[in-house]
């Protein structure tokens, strides 16, 4: 269990109320902490975005390269104050000083329940500006002025830290042509997982939810209208398929060098150290290392295997990986 203080809903319901009281004087501090008469031009330390498709393992990633590498995230805290970014980092880097969090459980990437230090996917700051009803992002989707005031809330934040920010949130996939324009310069990592697999972690994870086989799931690609109309092993293969050809094609947007692909059982302590030094983050001195547990056996019925392998194979699969 992680060691910091276990987020309490009532309490977490209190913060938010206090907050939303109290927003304009903690927008005034946060004036003061940047000047905003001269905001960035500058997006001094890129961002890093984990993608891919739900079930990959990108959570137990996150929560790896979070706790090791000196990096900045977006802690439970901080997406409290998802509208006052620069504040919520601010106040989470008094209290918590930027050490390991040392957490490494979620429900389906969810944090909240573990600590207020532990990495959050905090979609909130996102829904700012862009859809909560579809993921993907075409060209010209979104006015050029909210794509500069995410550009602006980012970089005055990673400025002031002097240290990037790592997301992951895996909606970003579906939204690589809207960050181009704002981030031109972000780092990548793709995590990818043999699509039986996924597929069938998906399929656990909708049934211990108790989402009906057919009803659509998760991330959504461009085609989802269309695949909440097929059965249940096509639309999940389907959605695993367009989410990765969407990302591998966009990702041609940025620099070949920014983009780093790693495979599901590639997910060791070594392999993350590996790719830790490769994106060039320093590490912390003092963290825990996970235990992780790659689990690439099939538990479901044989009938529903033969039916995820049918549809595997009628797909393409080399269009999912950057050219």
């Amino acid at each position: 269990m992680n060691k910091y203080l276990k987020p309490n809903l009532c309490f977490k319901y209190s913060v938010r109320f206090i907050y939303k009281v109290c927003s304009p004087l903690v927008s005034f501090v946060e004036r003061i902490r940047v000047n905003k008469k001269s905001r960035p031009k500058l997006v001094e330390y890129p961002p890093i975005f984990i993608v891919g498709a739900p079930r990959t393992g990108s959570t137990v990633l996150y929560q790896s390269i979070t706790n090791q590498a000196d990096v900045l995230y977006i802690d439970n805290l901080v997406c409290l104050f998802f509208s006052n970014f620069l504040f919520g980092f601010w106040l989470s880097n008094s209290i918590f000083k930027q050490k390991a969090h040392n957490c490494f459980q979620s429900e389906y990437g969810d944090t909240s329940n573990y600590g207020w230090h532990a990495p959050s996917e905090c979609g909130s700051f996102w829904y700012r500006w862009l859809p909560a009803n579809r993921h993907f992002v075409d060209h010209n989707e979104i006015a050029i002025e909210d794509i500069e005031e995410i550009k602006v809330e980012i970089a005055e934040t990673s400025n002031y830290f002097k240290k990037s920010i790592i997301f992951k949130n895996l909606n970003a996939g579906q939204r690589l042509r809207m960050l181009v324009k704002a981030f031109p310069d972000a780092k990548f990592i793709f995590v990818r997982r043999d699509p039986l697999y996924t597929a069938q972690s998906i399929i656990k994870a909708k049934r211990k939810l108790k989402i009906p086989g057919n009803q659509f799931w998760s991330i959504m690609p461009p085609n989802v209208d269309e695949l909440k109309k097929l059965d249940w092993h096509e639309q999940i293969v389907k959605q695993i398929y367009y989410i990765e050809k969407q990302i591998a094609e966009d990702l041609q947007l940025f620099p070949k060098q920014n983009v780093y692909e790693v495979n599901y059982t590639e997910l060791t302590q070594e392999k993350i150290t590996e790719l830790i030094a490769q994106i060039d983050l320093k590490k912390k001195t003092m963290f825990q290392a996970p235990e992780i547990i790659l689990n690439e056996k099939l538990s479901l019925p044989e009938q529903e295997i033969q039916l995820i392998q049918n549809e595997i194979k009628k797909l393409d699969w080399s269009q999912t990986h950057v050219k």
